[in-house]
């Protein structure tokens, strides 16, 4: 017998077994990853959106270029969002327990390589919205097609990484001349083009 939760923790019991690690196939445990190589290949023709995660270092606007964030519930809003443990960027957010997302459009290939930039000081005060960072706590990128304030809501530490899980306190769209996202695909930035 198992409980299952339904709904808004309705509670029901019904036969079934418990899920645990004694379940899982033991041939598992002694399964070596992908070659490193060959992952990052794969990855690199996964396209995905180009983010700047926004918070501040000596009061100073910062930004880390990304493209591993999404959606995690909407009820309550929360993103998700990876960077890695040992940059300033997330030392930071670990610190003050906030973030920002800036949402970053076609025209920002040069915001998006700054702020990927390897060993680089990321300040972007040059890149940022006047007036809404000082509102809202995180700054905003210039143009970007939405910013999304964030309080840290949760992490979890996997391998370098940390998940960063944000509850989303504020949501603007900004005014730009760009209405499509920016988008990485095969270690290059990429628009979006016509539906299929």
């Amino acid at each position: 017998m198992r409980t299952l939760l339904q709904g808004d923790f309705t509670v029901e019991t019904a036969p079934g077994g418990v899920e645990t690690s004694e379940f899982l196939d033991p041939r598992l445990e002694d399964v070596q990853p992908v070659d490193e190589a060959a992952f990052r290949q794969a990855m690199r023709l996964l396209p995905a959106s180009v983010v700047m995660v926004t918070t501040r270092i000596d009061g100073r606007p910062w930004g880390l270029t990304i493209s591993s964030c999404c959606s995690l519930t909407l009820s309550p809003p929360q993103i998700l969002v990876s960077v890695q443990l040992r940059t300033a960027t997330c030392q930071e957010i670990l610190r003050s327990r906030r973030f920002g997302a800036s949402i970053l459009a076609s025209g920002h290939k040069a915001v998006a390589e700054h702020g990927a930039a390897p060993g680089a000081a990321k300040f972007i005060d040059h890149f940022c919205e006047p007036g809404i960072g000082e509102n809202v706590g995180s700054p905003a990128i210039t143009g970007a097609l939405y910013h999304l304030d964030c309080r840290l809501a949760d992490t979890h530490q996997v391998g370098d990484h940390m998940l960063l899980v944000g509850l989303v306190e504020a949501a603007y769209e900004l005014e730009g001349d760009e209405t499509r996202p920016l988008v990485y695909f095969d270690g290059q930035f990429w628009t979006l083009g016509l539906t299929v």
